[in-house]
């Protein structure tokens, strides 16, 4: 794998001792890493031609703490997959763990993002929610075609339970129509919906209802194609380090808040 060429005074150093044969080339490559993304606003997307949002900036900074830099490029899922599993990437996020994908990737401990799954309504809406999604069944609920929203709220769907839909093109339409009170329910990942709001300056019209639907974590996962464990165990342990700090919670804060 080529790794880009950083002109620091690092680098300088590494480069030096190369020519001079004091350290071997893995050493100089070490801490530059490649990894690969799914576009999934404002997890992670494209701004201005640059890959930005919460799990970008997570797993951009864990990493520079724990001395790797880090080139991220997004791209369709399936082929991130198919670059993590041949060892064409270091690693891709967010990822659910599976027991198939197991097999060729490893796993961070520390969760990346929570995946949570919330209804949000309008602020005057009498809709309550104790945590049975068969108490919506008497209400009209706004979803995206082609959309999951977690085992939970697909299977609510398919059974009938949820019957009354009204149907969307992408997430910003759906916002907008609860707004204007085309439906009553809206399920979301909790900081897409939170993204939406802030961006459309409407979060002040809308509440989300308690307790949560679901909530599913996802993980930075590296390749196996290639010895990563001191890679996943440093990440992880900076990582952690954001929890504690505080400054976890501000990224996640900066996009949805």
């Amino acid at each position: 794998m080529r790794y880009p060429v950083r002109f620091d005074r690092r680098g300088v150093f590494v480069l030096a001792a190369l020519a001079a044969g004091i350290i071997g080339p893995n050493v100089a490559a070490a801490d530059a890493i490649k990894l690969v993304a799914l576009n999934f606003p404002p997890l992670i997307f494209e701004e201005n031609g640059a890959p930005a949002g919460i799990a970008y900036e997570v797993v951009t900074e864990a990493l520079k703490r724990a001395g790797h830099q880090a080139t991220v490029e997004v791209m369709p899922w399936a082929r991130a997959l198919d670059m993590a599993r041949d060892g064409q990437a270091d690693g891709l996020f967010t990822a659910y763990r599976t027991p198939e994908r197991e097999q060729f990737l490893n796993y961070s401990t520390e969760v990346v993002v929570p995946q949570v799954v919330s209804l949000f309504v309008r602020k005057d809406s009498p809709v309550a929610f104790g945590g049975d999604l068969a108490q919506l069944a008497k209400y009209k609920v706004g979803v995206v075609n082609q959309i999951s929203y977690g085992p939970l709220v697909d299977d609510a769907i398919k059974a009938g339970i949820l019957q009354d839909l009204e149907k969307s093109n992408d997430s910003d339409n759906n916002v907008k129509k609860l707004v204007q009170g085309r439906f009553d329910v809206m399920p979301s990942n909790r900081y897409v919906a939170q993204y939406i709001l802030k961006k459309q300056g409407v979060a002040d019209q809308v509440k989300e209802l308690q307790p949560e639907v679901q909530s599913i974590p996802s993980y930075i996962a590296f390749t196996r194609a290639k010895d990563t464990t001191a890679l996943r165990t440093a990440f992880d342990a900076a990582l952690a380090a954001m929890k504690a700090d505080g400054s976890f919670q501000t990224i996640l804060d900066k996009y949805a808040r």
